[in-house]
Parts: C-alpha cells; structure tokens; sequence
C-alpha cells in the first residue's frame, strides 16, 4: 500500500490518488494541485486531531527513512528532512493560537494544506521521504513572511526544534535550490508568488 499525506481521510484526496496509482500526473496537473492545497486557508478545516496524528506518523517515518538510507542522501538533505516534522507542528501550534492575527492564520492554513493533502509539486506519494523537502522550503517561506518583526514571538513561544528557528529559517532558506534543483524551485516559487509569497533570495 502506498504512504502518503492522505491521513486525514479527505476524500478528495483518496480519489486523487487513486488517480495517481493509474498514472503519474503531469507537470502542469501536480501545479494545479499544488495550487488548490496552498489555496486551503481555513486552518479551521484541518482537525487538530488529525494534524497531530498525521505529525506522529510523519515523524516516525522520515526518522525511519534517513536510518534506512545511511549515506546514500547528502547530509544537507538529512538535516532538511529531520526538521521536517518540528516545522510541521509549529505551524499546527501556531494555527491554533487565536493571538496570531488572522492574515498569518490564513497563510499557515495553506501550508498546513500543502503538507497534508497528496497535491503538490514532490508528491511522497510518488518519490517517498524526499518528497517532504519542497513543504520544508513552502512552510519557511511562509514563516519569513508572517513572522516579521513582532509577530516572531509567537513563532518563538511554539518552537520545539533543538536548533534555534531564525537559524533554520535561514539555512533552509538559503539552501533551498540546491535541495530541490533549479527546475522545481523555480516553479515552487512561482507558485508562491501567486499567493503573494516571495522566496528570498539567496545571494
């Protein structure tokens, strides 16, 4: 049985997998789901139940993964992947803070949608663990832009990683292309860029 983001039990996305099974969807359909995930704004939608469920699965299986493949992934890659969950539930934390002004709520909603429905750019569906990296690079890019100036106590207070969060922000940030390749990054940050979302720049 395929492993994928659809844990939630949304129907939508048990139909589109199976649809996945048949056949790898192209390039402009993963895009165009892509951007229906990110357009999922209502963190209201996504039961935090599920979403807490979901991170402990999430967790147990990239751990599992990056044991599993030793030294076949670069170490860049290995630190991405286990920040993974720890990004995950600060933005189910901070989805549920009613102090975070609803702008931001809305932003994060989308990035919660983008990591739990199978519909975006690397379905893990499709290419496994690694396919978490592109929610990695999404999820930071929203937090560079709802977590300015005083909004980034909130971030702060939800933070559970042992590496302090502006750093990883930036890390990832900064290493992003070079995680996902020039060709999907490129088409990763148009899609932000049409939710208003800029990946900043890295030189």
């Amino acid at each position: 049985m395929v492993e994928s983001k659809d844990d939630l039990h949304d129907p939508a996305a048990e139909t589109a997998l199976a649809t996945q099974a048949d056949a790898p969807p192209s390039a402009e359909e993963l895009e165009r789901r892509s951007e229906e995930a990110l357009a999922s704004v209502d963190a209201a939608m996504l039961p935090s139940s599920g979403l807490l469920s979901f991170y402990d699965r999430l967790r147990e299986r990239i751990v599992h993964a990056v044991e599993g493949r030793g030294g076949r992934v670069t170490e860049g890659t290995v630190r991405a992947l286990l920040l993974v969950p720890d990004v995950f539930i600060l933005l189910v934390r901070l989805s549920l803070d009613k102090g975070v002004p609803t702008q931001a709520r809305m932003l994060i909603g989308g990035a919660l949608a983008y990591f739990v429905l199978p519909f975006d750019l690397l379905p893990e569906a499709l290419v496994g663990v690694g396919g978490y990296v592109d929610d990695l690079v999404l999820a930071t890019a929203v937090l560079t832009q709802a977590f300015g100036g005083e909004l980034e106590p909130y971030a702060r207070e939800h933070w559970s990683g042992s590496e302090d969060l502006r750093v990883v922000i930036r890390d990832v940030t900064y290493a992003a292309e070079n995680l996902l390749g020039a060709k999907l990054y490129g088409r990763l940050k148009a899609l932000l860029a049409k939710r208003g979302i800029r990946l900043p720049e890295t030189a």
